[in-house]
């Protein structure tokens, strides 16, 4: 997801250091990551404009004479998974006149209809959630990944309701900055849900999965993207344990902290949102998935997916057909044999 225009000013740095004109200076440079994954987010951008931003699509990737690409898919997954996995990300998989893939059966929850179809993959990937709420192995082991923010608060929402435990409300301080006519009312501000934030009103029960949103102490383990589970809650301050990484076991104490929105949002204010910088995490995007290894996972997919790459990167996550579960929503005639783009 890297944008290309920084490694290419490294290239152009390091020429300018050693006095060289190959490849960065002629020093070797290791790359990371899998170039399947979803390319750069470029906000309100078009199709052409999101591929000129690629590392893909740059000069360098054209210039570098020994390039290795490899990935670690195979290491993780079953081989009749990876197999299928690869072809998506490479796009050799077969598709029809609709450009749709067929999925495998095994990972195919069969559509019925609006009413039940949640609730089935639901119960496919949290079985026994009442028996297994405290259990943190459970909650962190398993996942439901979905293309919008919208699904996931919908589905963190519902799976809230089924676990046990008392519920704890927590309600976020919105101010919009500056604003000495008071032009914009605090019910307003409440209803907004800028990317990144996390919501106004912060459901939570002891035991619940949860997601850091910040950078708080990188080296202690409290990162964008960390998995946790509360423990205690008090008024200001939530006692939550790491789940995932080198610091899983580790306890530790989260803040309210003011957070705000990045400057691409478009809003014609500041707007500044004091709260715990945590979201539910039984349910989360494909994109905030990217780089992590799910056990049980289930894609939500009543729409198509809208970026590249989504597909592979949902799909990626498990490691086995399974135990990875995809519902699609399709119309009768494609009840039969489910497809996806």
């Amino acid at each position: 997801m890297a944008k290309r225009f920084a490694v290419e000013t490294l290239d152009r740095s390091l020429k300018d250091i050693m006095n060289c004109q190959e490849s960065f200076g002629g020093k070797v440079i290791v790359f990371g990551g899998d170039f399947r994954q979803v390319l750069p987010v470029v906000p309100k951008g078009t199709r052409a404009e999101t591929v000129s931003a690629s590392l893909v699509r740059s000069y360098l990737w054209n210039n570098i004479e020994k390039l290795s690409l490899t990935t670690n898919i195979r290491a993780r997954v079953d081989p009749n998974f990876s197999d299928f996995l690869l072809r998506v990300g490479n796009g050799d998989e077969s598709t029809d006149n609709d450009d749709m893939i067929h999925l495998p059966d095994e990972v195919v929850i069969k559509y019925e209809n609006d009413e039940i179809f949640e609730s089935n993959l639901l119960q496919s990937i949290f079985p026994d959630l009442e028996r297994n709420a405290t259990s943190s192995e459970y909650l962190t082991t398993r996942a439901i990944l979905a293309t919008t923010n919208e699904h996931v608060d919908n589905l963190n929402e519902k799976l809230i309701t089924m676990f046990l435990g008392d519920a704890r409300a927590y309600y976020s301080y919105d101010e919009a900055v500056d604003d000495t006519h008071n032009y914009y009312q605090e019910e307003f501000l409440n209803s907004l849900m800028p990317n990144g934030l996390p919501p106004h009103k912060l459901f939570l029960k002891k035991n619940c999965p949860i997601m850091l949103l910040r950078n708080l102490d990188p080296s202690n383990g409290l990162c964008n993207g960390t998995r946790m589970v509360c423990k205690s809650f008090g008024n200001n301050v939530i006692h939550a344990e790491i789940t995932t990484g080198q610091h899983a076991g580790k306890q530790v104490l989260l803040p309210r902290i003011p957070l705000s929105p990045a400057e691409n949002e478009g809003y014609p204010f500041q707007f500044r949102r004091k709260q715990f910088p945590i979201r539910l995490c039984f349910s989360m995007t494909i994109n905030k998935a990217q780089g992590q290894t799910i056990p049980n996972v289930g894609v939500y997919l009543p729409e198509h997916v809208f970026s590249h790459g989504q597909l592979y990167v949902a799909l990626s996550r498990g490691i086995s057909m399974s135990t990875t579960k995809v519902l699609v929503k399709t119309d009768k005639r494609k009840n039969e044999n489910c497809h996806f783009q």
